[in-house]
């Protein structure tokens, strides 16, 4: 029998280079539920070609007053940042089992050998794989620069804001997209994060993550390489890229992007694969590379599917595309199987689902079995 620790969750608080996200889940009977959440950002991703030359450059929020519009102050953080680093570590029995010293030093040691941030002032966090793997890794750990969490944490108790728990995105979003992965319990299956400085891919086991890795792109550099190659100013380049997206192919659009003064939303996800094919194709190498790495570790096991996250997500084309280069089921997160939600609600639809995932899936931590 399912029992519930609380009846309803820490607020879950995600703060990105150009958003604010945070998610309250309940838990009762028809499984959880959302109470409240907001998804606030940076006006430049609102932004139409009549608007592009507004400016965002002093775009600030701040937590405190995001999170007024809750009822509690408990709050838990998701650390997502670029400056995030996982590594793969050989953990001795006698580590584990605390005979052979301080495990957390031992293990701080190790991760400190791998990682290029300093590893004295860093936040660590490790967990065991669900079964070794055949190079003999038998853990994942996380380093997380220290300094930044703890300003984040002051200022929200400055507020009187508790701050209960610190996850990183890897255990959230696993968590939040396992249902839309579909995949069975020998399957190794992943989460791509699309985020506006970089692209982070999560391959998994078991619902455990056991491999990361940073991809080549960033939600910024296409935008940019939009803008370079269409002559157009950024906001107009982020638009085009959130309404047409990508087509399927992009034969034909040379001749269209000599006149791109005449170009219309038919032609254009044709034009913006070509303009992006360079940098997609980089990512599908970088994502392949990752999947054959772990499937050499664990040989018995599949790939089985992509779930696609963060504001990326939201670009029409990507997902169809990445399923036809990889060769893998490749869908944007899904709040089906993760929370109960009215068909009515803003978070059933994918593209905004997709933003909201780690928020929902360090909510989701709260569930107790």
């Amino acid at each position: 029998m399912r029992r519930w620790r609380s009846r309803s969750s820490i607020i879950a608080l995600d703060r990105g280079t150009r958003s604010l996200r945070a998610v309250q889940l309940s838990f009762g009977d028809s499984g959880p539920g959302i109470i409240h959440w907001f998804n606030i950002e940076s006006s430049l991703a609102a932004l139409t070609p009549e608007k592009s030359e507004e400016s965002d450059a002093g775009w600030e929020i701040s937590p405190a007053a995001a999170l007024d519009q809750f009822d509690s102050r408990r709050t838990g953080l998701i650390i997502g940042s670029a400056d995030v680093e996982y590594c793969l570590l050989t953990v001795p029995e006698a580590v584990w089992s605390g005979t052979a010293g301080d495990p957390a030093e031992a293990i701080r040691w190790e991760v400190g050998r791998q990682v290029s941030q300093p590893v004295d002032s860093a936040e660590i966090g490790v967990w065991p794989l669900p079964t070794p793997m055949s190079s003999g890794a038998n853990a994942m750990a996380v380093a997380a620069p220290g300094r930044s969490i703890a300003d984040t944490v002051e200022s929200l108790s400055r507020n009187q804001i508790d701050c209960a728990q610190v996850e990183p995105a890897a255990t959230a979003l696993i968590r939040a997209c396992r249902a839309t992965a579909q995949c069975s319990a020998g399957e190794i299956w992943g989460v791509l994060d699309l985020g506006f400085n970089s692209f982070r891919l999560y391959l998994t086991v078991e619902s455990t993550p056991v491999f990361a890795r940073r991809v080549r792109g960033s939600g910024h550099t296409w935008t940019e390489l939009i803008a370079r190659e269409l002559r157009t100013e950024y906001g107009v380049a982020e638009y085009h890229k959130r309404k047409c997206g990508i087509g399927s192919d992009f034969r034909g659009c040379r001749t269209l992007m000599e006149n791109t003064s005449q170009l219309d939303e038919v032609a254009l996800p044709g034009v913006l694969l070509s303009v992006l094919k360079g940098s997609l194709a980089e990512m599908v190498a970088d994502i392949e590379r990752a999947f054959r790495f772990v499937m050499e570790q664990y040989p018995r096991r599949q790939v089985g599917s992509l779930v696609l996250v963060g504001g990326g997500a939201r670009m029409p084309g990507v997902a169809g595309w990445l399923s036809g280069e990889l060769g893998v089921p490749v869908r944007p997160a899904a709040a089906e199987g993760a929370v109960h939600l009215a068909a009515n609600h803003p978070m059933a639809q994918p593209d905004v689902f997709a933003v909201m995932a780690g928020c929902v899936g360090m909510a989701l931590g709260e569930v107790e079995s």
